[in-house]
């Protein structure tokens, strides 16, 4: 079975400035040897960011960019129910959308691939995480 990793607001980010830190994730991705997964919610924030820095047009153009990728953008709804859940367990230490986005990781067994240091030593069954600090 093909890898799969959850990516975060913060790595879609990198990801459309060209990091070098994410590209093999996103070249593995790109090839097939990896399934990218991300959440509307994170998709949604990502072009919520984007527009503040770089406009509206950037904004759209970007989303309508990873729509069309390999990445898969799942919608939230489905995983609310165990979100609630994790962010009642882990209170403050997440928000609301890094809660989805760890309960789509566990149902899916992906690695996050996360520029949030709060996700560091992070023990939850079925996930991996990766946190790809920003400089």
């Amino acid at each position: 079975m093909a890898r799969r990793y959850a990516l975060d607001t913060g790595v879609l980010s990198l990801h459309v400035d060209g990091d070098p830190r994410v590209r093999p994730f996103m070249d593995e991705v790109a090839r097939g040897g990896a399934e990218g997964i991300v959440t509307d919610l994170a998709l949604t924030e990502f072009q919520y960011k984007l527009c503040q820095t770089a406009g509206r047009k950037m904004a759209e153009t970007q989303g309508k960019r990873i729509r069309s990728s390999r990445l898969r953008v799942v919608h939230s709804s489905p995983y609310l129910e165990l979100a609630w859940r994790l962010k009642c367990k882990h209170r403050s230490r997440f928000s609301l959308a890094d809660c989805v986005l760890l309960a789509v990781a566990q149902v899916h067994a992906c690695r996050i691939l996360t520029t949030d240091g709060a996700f560091a030593d992070l023990r939850e069954p079925r996930v991996s995480v990766q946190v790809l600090p920003v400089t």
